[in-house]
């Protein structure tokens, strides 16, 4: 068992549905049978949920983000409960959430700058969608 003890049967669970939904894409591509999949891990994980002590913060945290992730595949395409799936496959095994479908720029810090009332007459902001320098006053 792994370092955040989610259980064998959870995780066994989800290799399961994730299996079943791969074979599922290539083959019928039935968008109802992949939602019924995610379904059935939800319920898994929900009953790990409601088993895990109060203290147990981190584990409560995974399987949040589990259940969640489950109910987007429930209503995400085949190919996309499929991604969906591996996904939570992946935080179950690890403890920490994959970065699905970020762009390296994503990645990158981004800056904010929040407007307020700064005696400076104007001040220089960088805008994170276009990267460029432009005076505010």
């Amino acid at each position: 068992m792994s370092a955040h003890a989610i259980s064998d049967h959870v995780i066994r669970t989800a290799r399961a549905a994730l299996s079943t939904a791969a074979r599922n894409a290539h083959g019928l591509k039935s968008t109802a049978y992949s939602a019924l999949l995610a379904s059935l891990l939800y319920e898994q994980l929900d009953k790990e949920l409601r088993c895990v002590q109060a203290e147990e913060v981190h584990k409560q945290n995974i399987l949040a983000k589990a259940i969640d992730c489950c109910r987007q595949a429930a209503g995400s395409s085949v190919g996309d409960a499929v991604n969906v799936l591996r996904a939570v496959l992946e935080l179950l095994e690890t403890g920490v959430p994959p970065q699905i479908n970020v762009t390296p720029q994503e990645r990158r810090a981004h800056l904010r700058v929040i407007q307020g009332s700064l005696s400076s007459p104007s001040k220089a902001v960088v805008s994170s969608s276009k990267a460029q320098l432009r005076e505010i006053g």
